[in-house]
Parts: C-alpha cells; sequence; structure tokens
C-alpha cells in the first residue's frame, strides 16, 4: 500500500485522514510542530515527525520528504487563523514551498486541501452556479476571514500557474464549512452551493478518494454535505472535468 505524508498532521482534518488511511494498511508519515502531540499522532498509527514549517526552508523540507519518500504527499496545516502573520507563513508561504520541496525530493502526487471560494473577488464576480444565499455567506466569510481566504488563493494560484515548471499530479479539494460530526459517506462536490456544512470524516474520505482515482489529477473541486456517495461523487467530478478554480484566480 502506498506511503503518504501529511503537512499538518495534528489538525483534525488530517487526524480523520490518518485514521482512515491507517485502517487502509498505508504507512502515514505526519509533519507535526508540537513534540507534545507524538504520542498522540502515535496512537494514530502514524510516524510523526518534528519540524517547523515556518521556520524549515525549501530544502530542509524537501530531505524530511525524502526520508519519509511518499508516494504521495497531502497539504492539511494551517495556522488556524487567528493570526494573520503566521497565516501568510503558513497557509500561503508554507503550502508554496512544500510544493518547490516535493518537486526537490522528486514526489509528484500532490492533494491540497484548499476552501471553497477561494477566488480572486477583485477578477471576478460570484461563480455562475451561486445563488443568492450562497452569495451572501460568501461576502460573510471573506468579510470574517480574508486574510485566510488570500493566503489560500495566493497559495492555489501558485500551484496552479506554476506547475509548469514542477509538473506535480496535484489535486486541490475545496471544503465548505467544516463539522465534527460523524462522516455520512456522502457529499455533494463539484460546483455546488456554500450553505451546507461537511463533516472532517467526509473530507477526508475524499482526499483518499482522490488518491485512489488519477482523474483528478489537475482538478480543483468543491465538496459540502450532500447525499451522493463519495466514490460516486468523485467520479461525477472527473467524468465531468469540473475545475471550481479555473477562471477564478
Amino acid at each position: 500500500m502506498p506511503t503518504t505524508l501529511i503537512f499538518g498532521g495534528s489538525g483534525k482534518v488530517a487526524r480523520q485522514l490518518t485514521r482512515q488511511l491507517v485502517a487502509q494498511s498505508h504507512t502515514v508519515h505526519s509533519i507535526i510542530r508540537n513534540p507534545t502531540q507524538v504520542s498522540e499522532i502515535q496512537s494514530l498509527g502514524a510516524k510523526p515527525v518534528v519540524q517547523s514549517i515556518e521556520e524549515s526552508n525549501v530544502s530542509q523540507l524537501a530531505s524530511t520528504i525524502k526520508q519519509c519518500n511518499p508516494e504521495i504527499v497531502v497539504w492539511s496545516a494551517g495556522a488556524g487563523g487567528g493570526n494573520p502573520e503566521r497565516t501568510k507563513t503558513v497557509d500561503q508561504e508554507g503550502a508554496i514551498k512544500s510544493f518547490d520541496a516535493c518537486t526537490e525530493a522528486g514526489v509528484k502526487r500532490y492533494i491540497i486541501v484548499s476552501a471553497v471560494d477561494v477566488r480572486d473577488r477583485n477578477k471576478n464576480s460570484y461563480p455562475e452556479w451561486y445563488d443568492e444565499e450562497s452569495k451572501k455567506r460568501s461576502d460573510s466569510v471573506w468579510d470574517r476571514i480574508g486574510v485566510y481566504m488570500e493566503a489560500k488563493l495566493q497559495a492555489d494560484r501558485n500551484l496552479r500557474i506554476q506547475n509548469g515548471q514542477r509538473e506535480l499530479h496535484y489535486t486541490i479539494v475545496r471544503p465548505g464549512g467544516l463539522s465534527n460530526e460523524p462522516g455520512t459517506g456522502k457529499v455533494a462536490a463539484g460546483k455546488v452551493g456554500l450553505g451546507t456544512m461537511v463533516s472532517r470524516e467526509d473530507v477526508a474520505t475524499v482526499v483518499i478518494e482522490c488518491m485512489k482515482n488519477d482523474g483528478t489529477v489537475g482538478l480543483a473541486f468543491d465538496v459540502v454535505g450532500g447525499e451522493t456517495p463519495i466514490q460516486q461523487a468523485v467520479k461525477e467530478v472527473v467524468d465531468a472535468h469540473v475545475d471550481t478554480f479555473e477562471g477564478q484566480y
């Protein structure tokens, strides 16, 4: 089974992802910042790597990737949105360093957990599939956590625009509002509205389905709560070649 390296392994989505991957006999390496979390990560069945994304340069991150020797790298790190400076250094600059580190380490498959509605609001009006409620929610989110959304935009934009140089086999998973409720195994994916929260457990399952479905390479798609089984939802995104970030950056 594949070996996966997770950036931001102590996060709630990352923990759900770790549990599921380990249950499927994957080897999981998990980069965390705080050494006090080592035992928790080990209890999930992962191999913790204590390293600061903020303080590490590209070559240091690449060295860690080489040591772990993963087939797949998942970015699920974040500063939590509370500190604007750390949001930029982790969610934006840290993510970009990880893109370059994967290239230096020779790892191609890369999945980033981003966020729904990440887009250049100066360039575009609302996505055409947004209803009035989604537009209101979009404005509210950007008013409250605009620094975070802008950091995610710059990271996703860099991944997309600079990939001709890196040639990563990337997928951008863009979940909506997150809950800690148990997963249902069902979502709505692709061009969706912003109204329905999605459980972190289901987001982790979507990431794993992207690992299994090579048709997701090069795509960015939104995920919220819904009624479509996750495998089918991802397949429908692939079959329709849905890309919700296209034209939004």
